[in-house]
């Protein structure tokens, strides 16, 4: 049934295919954004002596990287929204929508960066039992804020109001992990090996298959990252209103979560 969803959603792409450019964009915007941060950092040539000042400025890079992700998927999930309403929607339309949004984004990028760079330093620092405890948490908070990206765009509500409705859905309607999340994870794998074989063949001699398993891997990711998106509105409008979005089943999706 996983695979029956990641199909519908992968259909939506193919109707609205401009939907693939907001990964892309996402990736640009980030890429010019850390454009500063590495000549701060690099400014001698040498990367910069360890220090509070250098980490305030990691963890700013950190935080604008997570901000444009975020901002990107928030655009993205409005254009879904408006496509199951039968609304058509453009570029323009889910950016402004985002732009809309932006404290809350902004803001949810910081809870979001904080809570994984305290997880990372907590555990540099565990032994085996406290990596375990962590990890338990870091599952749980991620499940926990699966639908954060819709509840921001969509609900328009303050950050901690958005992270306490993600996790109200969640409890409500899901029982354990996403099925259809794994899914995308394993098929996506799957998908890579064509590119992996190119990349290969290009780095044996066949140098004009290197920008070939390139760009594969460039539209590749874009299409699972905006199906992903296209999922998840998917799954919170189901949750929120119990009806089915356009291009999908009610069993579909009452499928894909497991009711308390």
């Amino acid at each position: 049934m996983a695979w029956d969803l990641m199909k519908r959603s992968f259909g939506v792409l193919r109707r609205d295919k401009q939907l693939m450019l907001f990964p892309v964009l996402s990736a640009l915007a980030a890429l010019a954004v850390s454009v500063p941060f590495f000549l701060a950092i690099f400014r001698s040539g040498e990367p910069r002596h360890w220090d509070a000042s250098t980490a305030i400025v990691c963890f700013a890079w950190y935080c604008a990287a997570n901000f444009i992700m975020v901002f990107f998927n928030c655009a993205l999930a409005a254009c879904a929204q408006k496509y199951f309403d039968g609304r058509e929607a453009t570029l323009g339309d889910g950016l402004a929508e985002a732009a809309g949004r932006w404290t809350s984004i902004l803001l949810w990028a910081a809870v979001s960066s904080t809570i994984g760079v305290v997880l990372r330093w907590l555990e540099d620092r565990a032994g085996f039992i406290g990596k375990i405890v962590i990890a338990i948490f870091g599952i749980g908070w991620n499940m926990a804020t699966y639908l954060i990206v819709p509840v921001l765009v969509i609900e328009d509500s303050g950050v901690m109001e958005s992270i306490r409705r993600s996790g109200e859905l969640l409890k409500r309607t899901w029982g354990q992990q996403l099925i259809g999340a794994i899914a995308f994870g394993w098929v996506g794998l799957a998908c890579a090996v064509p590119g992996i074989v190119i990349g290969a063949a290009g780095m044996a001699g066949f140098w004009p298959l290197i920008p070939v398993a390139v760009l594969y891997f460039v539209a590749l990711g874009a299409a699972f990252s905006a199906a992903g998106q296209i999922f998840r509105v998917a799954l919170y409008r189901y949750a929120t209103t119990g009806q089915a979005p356009d291009g999908f089943t009610g069993d579909g999706l009452r499928a894909a979560i497991h009711p308390r």
